[in-house]
């Protein structure tokens, strides 16, 4: 899908979603990728479904980052790996995972 937004810009209006959406819950709370699609998609008035793949895209990027981390069934998960769904958590030290990845 083209969406009618610069990449960079859609990128950014993600990474505020994201970030908004931690913040509110808080610290050790998480949160599902598909409810920053769901509030940004009704604040730009698009399909959340359609802005799945770049929230995903953009959450590697805050894990790359150090300032989230990703977790499927309580452990913290490769997110550029893992298959299926994950939540997102704040990191409570940027750059220091909160666990350790889950033993395979």
């Amino acid at each position: 899908m083209n969406l009618p937004f610069h990449d960079d810009l859609l990128a950014e209006r993600i990474r505020e979603c994201l970030m908004e959406l931690l913040h509110e819950r808080g610290p050790g709370r998480s949160i599902c990728p598909s409810e920053a699609a769901h509030l940004l998609g009704t604040r730009l008035g698009w399909r959340w479904q359609d802005l799945m793949r770049p929230v995903r895209t953009v959450a590697v990027a805050l894990v790359e980052r150090g300032l989230i981390e990703a977790t499927q069934h309580e452990s913290v998960v490769d997110i550029r790996d893992v298959r299926g769904p994950v939540r997102l958590r704040l990191r409570t030290l940027p750059g220091v995972r909160s666990a350790s990845l889950a033993e395979v």
